[in-house]
């Protein structure tokens, strides 16, 4: 699946090949698996995590 983080100005990160996301959101801890619907949700601050493919964790920090 591929991973996309858009800011109001731009995009902040691109990532292809990702096997789950989790991020908070305004309605609780919502994960993602591939082979899901696309989807967009509006995030609180915490911690967005994604694991790709070859292995690697990505952390981004949201803060507002």
């Amino acid at each position: 699946m591929n991973l996309r983080i858009l800011l109001p100005f731009g995009i902040f990160a691109e990532k292809a090949d990702v096997l789950r996301v989790v991020a908070d959101t305004t309605d609780g801890s919502y994960g993602l698996l591939p082979n899901r619907l696309d989807c967009v949700a509006a995030l609180v601050p915490g911690i967005l995590t994604c694991e790709a493919k070859d292995g690697g964790t990505i952390y981004v920090g949201i803060d507002q």
